[in-house]
């Protein structure tokens, strides 16, 4: 007679992300972090901060979407040639 699932102990919620995922939301944190102390020095009138803010809000965004593609295509290519 098969067994039901219900019979079986339940296992607690274990979260499934890993190393990467984590210091994926690490870096999107503490890269908002940055923006919001820059903004915020330059509300206080520090006209250095103001580069250095929209630099951050402006042209990061882009830089980091260029980086995060060569590492998808170069990930693409290590396993392309692995499979060979």
């Amino acid at each position: 007679m098969p067994q039901n699932n219900s019979d079986a102990p339940r296992r607690p919620w274990r979260p499934k992300f890993g190393m990467g995922s984590m210091l994926m939301v690490m870096f999107v944190f503490s890269y908002m972090a940055a923006c919001g102390y820059y903004f915020m020095q330059y509300q206080r009138g520090e006209q250095k901060s103001q580069l250095a803010f929209l630099l951050f809000t402006l042209a990061s965004p882009m830089l980091l979407m260029v980086i995060v593609s060569v590492a998808v295509a170069i990930k693409r290519s290590i396993g392309n040639k692995k499979k060979r």
